[in-house]
């Protein structure tokens, strides 16, 4: 099976909610907010036909950038940013 480096890096890219919790426990992150912030588009989502949800590494660093630097970050807004979750 010959599977291009480029696709495998994308894979290994996206994260289910509960790898997000895993990686970034300083962040107190739940599988459930992130879910719902998906879903209000707070935070950009990869949603598979079958239901499931992947969150791209350089979105959830984007998204605690601000807590790294400042501390803890404000939670978003009900506003969003204007980006919806990707199908």
């Amino acid at each position: 099976m010959n599977v291009r480096k480029s696709h495998i890096r994308t894979l290994e890219d996206l994260l289910s909610a509960r790898q997000v919790v895993e990686q970034y426990p300083e962040a107190s992150l739940s599988q459930p907010m992130l879910r719902r912030w998906a879903r209000d588009g707070l935070i950009r989502a990869v949603k598979y036909p079958s239901g499931r949800v992947r969150f791209r590494r350089a979105d959830v660093e984007a998204l605690l950038e601000p807590q790294a630097a400042d501390g803890p970050a404000p939670a978003p807004s009900a506003a969003g940013d204007g980006q919806g979750v990707l199908s």
